[in-house]
């Protein structure tokens, strides 16, 4: 049997055959290669053109992206135009991405908004490029947009990753080095953040729609993206458990929660699922053993998507992965963000 394989691969049309068997396999190869590639290379949230983007700043789009493109960073298009809405005001300024003090000339010496753009969008390229060599992330690069490169070795000898808490401490001690009664803008990332819409999972969240309480709220959490749970936790330094997450951002807009997920799905006015909206408050059962119904507690976002602090740390979770569908308890609304505050 081996004799008479090896004598039909090594003739002129085993070898024929081997091809034409060898020769799709290949293809195929190289294909899922290829698509798992692109599909890796994808970050976890990417950004898209946020609604409240003004009219002075979205005639630029185009400029944007073809100034972005020469340095190969085209899909930044959307982050880029928020950020000239932040520094612009959604205005016709002149120097519409405040790009002046980037090459070390005084604020606003830039007097065409084309060259603002140019000399910018080289900026945004310079602090992505340190960005990579220093291993931290994207939201260290918007950060130092605002506060200039040095805000990247900072955040690198402080273990890598932007907080709000970090951009505070920064400011600070920029401050007193300079004798200034202030450096910058420590919420930049949230400020600008809030003129994109957000890609996850294919899914658009775009929270520009929404107030400008929930924009507070949704802010407020967004800066604790990545830290760790902490049962018991009440602030930035301990970090948070799922109930006082809600209470710390809700306290930014005067809303006082109690304390407890059960305490608070007692304070809200029970919802339907049909009812949900951005800002309202998903409950679950069964998450541990806490001698009541209601164990954890996370805010809707929109597009099936919740902000919580789990076990796996704080950020977004899809409320329809089975796990939140099997300890799924009930809504509970206390602000309606269309019309004001319930309860």
């Amino acid at each position: 049997m081996k004799l008479l394989l090896a004598k039909l691969l090594f003739s002129k049309d085993g070898r024929k055959l081997l091809w034409v068997i060898l020769v799709p396999i290949f293809l195929l190869v190289l294909v899922v290669a290829m698509l798992f590639s692109e599909q890796s290379s994808q970050p976890p949230g990417s950004y898209t053109v946020g609604s409240k983007l003004s009219s002075a700043v979205l005639q630029y789009e185009g400029v944007v992206q073809a100034v972005l493109s020469q340095y190969g960073l085209e899909e930044h298009t959307a982050l880029v135009l928020a950020i000239m809405m932040q520094e612009s005001g959604g205005t016709t300024s002149l120097d519409i991405m405040q790009a002046s003090e980037s090459i070390g000339l005084a604020p606003n010496t830039i007097t065409d908004p084309m060259y603002s753009i140019e000399v910018g969008v080289t900026h945004f390229n310079n602090v992505l490029e340190k960005m990579r060599k220093s291993d931290v992330d994207l939201d260290t690069a918007i950060q130092s947009y605002n506060y200039g490169l040095g805000y990247i070795d900072f955040i690198a000898k402080n273990g890598g990753a932007h907080s709000g808490e970090l951009a505070q401490t920064f400011s600070w001690q920029e401050a007193n080095k300079l004798g200034w009664t202030s450096y910058g803008d420590p919420a930049y990332v949230e400020h600008v953040k809030r003129y994109v819409g957000t890609m996850r999972d294919g899914q658009l969240i775009d929270v520009a729609n929404a107030s400008a309480d929930f924009q507070v709220v949704y802010e407020t959490m967004l800066q604790f993206e990545g830290y760790p749970y902490t049962f018991g936790g009440m602030n930035p330094t301990t970090s948070f458990d799922c109930s006082s997450l809600m209470m710390w951002a809700f306290r930014e807009i005067g809303v006082n929660l109690p304390r407890t997920a059960q305490e608070q799905y007692n304070a809200s006015k029970k919802i339907t699922a049909d009812e949900l909206q951005p800002g309202d408050f998903i409950f679950f059962t069964g998450t541990y053993n806490a001698g009541r119904p209601v164990t954890h507690i996370g805010m809707y976002v929109g597009n099936g998507k919740m902000f919580d602090a789990n076990g796996g740390g704080i950020g977004f979770s899809n409320v329809n992965d089975r796990y939140w569908q099997e300890h799924l308890y009930g809504y509970g609304r206390i602000v309606d963000f269309l019309g004001g505050e319930e309860g």
